[in-house]
């Protein structure tokens, strides 16, 4: 009889809605990597399967050896709820990721077995090895940053699953060279921007529309920041005929020989982390090199270019007065922005800004449960926490009315197919429906 195979079940969690309940959904519309690539540098010995719980049972009484978590932000408070039902049926779980990481593990291990601290692509065979031997430590921590120019092809055939909806997801950079000292990325990989050989990437991108898919979601945190290694990419990604996405900074505006090789590579829409209308907000944490007076002309730069432009803003700086929200929606409506997330300013723990604000008695609460985007976690510099809050909502609320909606998409003028079209038409409204419920855009 052959000897039993070891069990290993990988689990995402689902955020949790405003009243801490698992958000469940039809789809995962925008899958990460971690799990597929962790599953890639497993060893040839060990089964194991993936879950999503936003779009999946977990199934917690099947007979599983080893459980791994991971979580950013809130999630955590999710991967804690998942740990727990596992630990009580008698599995051992590990639990990783960013907010793993940047924060104690002491913390994680009053939920789960074992903690590993780092990118976890050199730990997670000698995870398995030990639980394997019933000898799992309690802690792992990277001693060495993974190369990445020699990971493993991601597991999608795990995610050949209509569940997992049309993107698909392929890192070519990891980091981001700026030093935003509210940034979880540039916290958990030291400042650091590492480049993955292109051919690898185009290794990548095959597989993943051999997978079922063209649609490539680049996971990069700053996929245009290095001139020469874009333009190597985007040449050689021509010929794969994709669409992709990705997040960028401002600077690749400024440089019209590289958007246009962007859109022939089949770019078609970019998210930009511009933060704030404020110079004064984006000087208190280290990004004033943004420069909001720039911001229009980029945008159009972008869109003469055909990308299309998403944002990431962020209201309560240090810098903000109660005309934020004003100036902010009207920013996003003049320039037609067709996705536009803004967060509350939140001091992630493990990020300098954490730090900072800790030290001087700011942080209001220590519940990674709060730590969404969409709360107000410390005290406010010129708002109260309660008019922060409500000032926040309103916003999003005015920004995904029909009629603002409409606005922002219809007097959009990037050129794009049915499907892509469809797909920012459907996050607004996937996005309205979520501010209904309170629960932060972009969450899940």
């Amino acid at each position: 009889m052959a000897e039993p195979r070891f069990r290993v079940l990988l689990v995402g969690p689902t955020a949790l809605d405003a009243e801490g309940r698992p958000i469940k959904q039809k789809r995962v519309h925008l899958p990460g990597l971690t799990l597929p690539m962790l599953a890639a540098v497993t060893p040839d010995w060990v089964d194991i399967r993936l879950c999503h719980e936003t779009v999946e049972s977990v199934p917690y009484d099947e007979p599983w050896d080893l459980v791994g978590l991971t979580g950013m932000g809130s999630g955590i408070v999710g991967a804690w709820r998942i740990a727990e039902g596992f630990r009580a049926r008698g599995v051992k779980v590990v639990i990783g990721g960013i907010a793993a990481s940047l924060s104690d593990p002491e913390l994680h291990l009053q939920h789960a077995d074992s903690v590993v601290i780092g990118e976890a692509e050199h730990v997670w065979p000698e995870v398995l090895a030990d639980a394997a031997r019933g000898d799992l430590k309690r802690i792992y921590r990277m001693t060495e940053r993974p190369n990445i120019c020699e990971l493993p092809l991601p597991r999608y055939d795990l995610m050949a699953d209509k569940r997992y909806g049309f993107w698909r997801p392929v890192q070519a950079t990891r980091g981001c060279p700026f030093t935003c000292s509210f940034c979880s990325i540039t916290a958990f990989f030291d400042q650091g921007y590492r480049k993955r050989p292109v051919d690898q990437v185009v290794r990548d991108v095959r597989a993943a529309k051999k997978a079922g898919s063209k649609y490539i979601a680049f996971i990069d945190d700053n996929i245009g920041i290095d001139r020469k290694y874009a333009t190597e990419l985007f040449e050689a990604l021509i010929p794969e005929r994709i669409l992709w996405m990705s997040q960028c900074s401002l600077q690749i505006a400024e440089d019209e020989d590289l958007m246009r090789l962007a859109r022939k590579s089949g770019c078609r829409l970019l998210s930009f982390g511009i933060e704030s209308v404020n110079p004064e907000s984006l000087e208190g944490v280290d990004k004033a090199w943004n420069q909001p007076e720039r911001y229009s002309k980029a945008i159009h730069a972008l869109r003469r270019n055909g990308i299309d432009v998403s944002t990431e803003m962020i209201v309560g700086l240090d810098g903000d007065g109660a005309d934020i929200f004003e100036r902010t929606y009207t920013f996003l409506m003049e320039n037609a922005i067709s996705v536009p997330r803004v967060h509350i300013m939140t001091p992630i723990p493990g990020t300098p800004l954490y730090k900072e604000m800790d030290a001087k008695g700011r942080i209001s609460t220590t519940d990674f449960g709060n730590f969404s985007g969409g709360k107000v976690v410390y005290q406010p510099k010129n708002f109260t926490p309660e008019a922060l809050q409500a000032g926040y909502w309103d916003l999003y609320e005015r920004l995904f009315t029909r009629r603002a909606i409409a606005h922002r998409v219809g007097f959009n003028p990037p050129r794009h197919g049915p499907l892509m079209r469809g797909f920012v038409w459907g996050v607004n409204f996937h996005y309205r429906d979520h501010i209904k419920r309170r629960i932060t855009p972009g969450i899940v």
